[in-house]
């Protein structure tokens, strides 16, 4: 008899853990809207460059600024410019995840490129960008600004070579 009781209560415990896992299931996500580009204020943060690499990291972030949560649902739209002339785009490497952003939350996608070898670009396929703009998944033709700034957060530039930005997947930024 005593047996039934604690079985009994050792499968509320168990249920009720799971439904508070389940709680932060992508397919909850669903439910909320996707993240819209006018919601999003973007950043793009250059890394200090590793010794002896002829490839440069960085970091694309958004935060949502809309009054409710979005789904950040794939890799964004990210190309940095020189003036009207030659462009890098940024490419996904990967499978992506949803990635829930509450108000004021935040969203991270690492980013590797091409570096000159040099103090400057050198190269024919070398550029210092102007600018770049980024969008949303699937918010095509809403491009936004990305200010570009180092990792003190003072205004730079990236030295680019070639046309292609390799994107790690979107993940949530910690903290």
């Amino acid at each position: 008899m005593r047996k039934r009781p604690l079985t009994v209560a050792a499968l509320a415990v168990l249920a009720l853990s799971g439904g508070l896992v389940a709680c932060d299931d992508p397919r909850v996500d669903a439910l909320h809207a996707k993240c819209a580009t006018k919601n999003l204020k973007w950043k793009v943060t250059v890394l200090k460059k590793k010794a002896r690499t002829t490839h440069r990291e960085g970091r694309l972030s958004a935060v949502n600024t809309g009054s409710g949560k979005c789904v950040f649902g794939g890799y964004p739209a990210f190309r940095v410019f020189l003036g009207k002339g030659p462009f890098a785009n940024g490419v996904g490497q990967g499978r992506t995840r949803p990635v829930g952003l509450p108000s004021g939350g935040s969203v991270v996608i690492d980013f590797r490129y091409r570096d000159p070898a040099g103090a400057g670009p050198a190269l024919g396929d070398c550029f210092t960008n102007g600018h770049a703009v980024a969008a949303a998944p699937r918010d095509t033709g809403n491009d936004a600004m990305a200010p570009i700034q180092d990792e003190k957060g003072r205004e730079t530039g990236m030295d680019v070579c070639g046309d292609v930005i390799r994107m790690a997947p979107p993940r949530a930024a910690a903290g």
